[in-house]
């Protein structure tokens, strides 16, 4: 099992010098809001590549009026004990997150940390998560992916660079004919194999929603369709490159791209053709951490992955049935959990190994 130890803060959002020790399982950070409990967990996104929870600028995790942050934790996993360093530093007048193991940095230390740690994020946007527009289902299913592929970052933003690129060859005054057909290769061959990537998360989460039944009596079947006009099971490079070709006018216009996996949303039926979205709220959380259930089943025991799971503001719309839910999901597997809300009794419910921590008070 691998956990967080501790974290000690230096600057850090409203942190100036701040310690704290965890437990192995359970942990929950409350307190008023405005207090740092979701900083708490930004902070812990940050040993792994990325700018964290929230996706901000380096710059805006630096606490006001001073030149840097500096993060400690000691990680351990399979009885190693390991230091990790997270640092903003300044590189040609402009702020970078560094990352150091036991002292080291380097593309080889990187690729350990992504093998030492996976995070399953739970962010209050999800709440609403089939009421919100498609780009937060696109970046829940992205996460997903991601928890299992590490280089599934990396193919999205070569898609993304590649689409701004185009754009910007579409408008200029003389086109190169030649580089504009390399890039829609690109374009392309990234966006299929985006498109394989979701299309083998929907079905590996409607295997797993189907095996967490033995733990947990699901309230209702879940079926989970990709809705894109250009989409299908067999899409060949050939078609991608045509569409590209016939759509370059009114792309020069619009900028991006007509079709293509940005284009993608993902609706979910329950009991064959009933839309989630038209369920209550509570059925709603109910069907959001199903799906947090499910991943976790598939990375614990198909990829023998071992994710942290960072849970801001979870409590809310917490029924009876999410209630157990959320304890059956912390009862069921041998991971660590980060959890956040205003006050310590709505998490009662977790008493056994947690610790809980008052923000409000540091």
């Amino acid at each position: 099992m691998g956990y967080f130890k501790n974290i000690n803060l230096k600057n850090f959002r409203n942190f100036d010098d701040f310690h704290i020790e965890f437990s192995e399982k359970c942990n929950i950070f409350y307190g008023e809001n405005g207090c740092g409990k979701t900083n708490l967990l930004e902070a812990l996104s940050l040993f792994t590549k990325g700018r964290g929870i929230r996706k901000d600028k380096i710059i805006n995790f630096i606490k006001k009026d001073e030149k840097y942050f500096s993060n400690f934790t000691n990680f351990v996993n399979q009885g190693i004990e390991y230091e990790l360093k997270s640092v903003s530093e300044i590189n040609s007048n402009k702020f970078q997150k560094k990352i150091y193991l036991n002292g080291d940095i380097s593309s080889d230390v990187n690729k350990k940390i992504q093998s030492l740690i996976t995070f399953l994020i739970y962010l209050p946007e999800n709440e609403r998560l089939f009421l919100a527009s498609p780009t937060t289902r696109r970046n829940l299913f992205d996460h997903f992916i991601f928890s299992n592929n590490d280089n599934y970052n990396t193919l999205v933003n070569f898609y993304k660079k590649n689409i701004y690129e185009r754009n910007i060859i579409l408008n200029n005054s003389h086109i190169d004919e030649n580089w504009l057909e390399k890039i829609e290769e690109n374009i392309s061959n990234s966006g299929i194999a985006i498109y394989e990537h979701r299309k083998l998360q929907v079905d590996l989460l409607e295997k797993n929603l189907q095996q967490i039944n033995k733990y947990f009596n699901l309230p209702f079947k879940i079926n989970i369709k990709i809705n894109d006009i250009f989409f299908d099971e067999k899409i060949k490079n050939h078609k991608y490159l045509d569409s590209l070709k016939k759509n370059r006018d009114i792309d020069r216009i619009i900028g991006g791209t007509k079709v293509g996996p940005h284009k993608s949303d993902f609706i979910f039926f329950v009991d064959k053709d009933y839309p989630a979205s038209q369920l209550s709220t509570g059925q709603q959380k109910t069907l959001v951490l199903l799906l947090y259930f499910a991943q976790c089943n598939f990375l614990i025991n198909e990829c023998k992955k071992q994710p942290i799971l960072l849970l801001d503001e979870i409590n809310s719309h917490l029924d009876e049935i999410n209630t157990q839910l959320l304890l059956k999901i912390v009862n069921q597997f041998d991971i660590q959990f980060f959890m956040t809300g205003t006050k310590k009794d709505l998490f009662s419910f977790l008493s056994t190994n947690t610790n809980f921590y008052n923000i409000s008070e540091k």
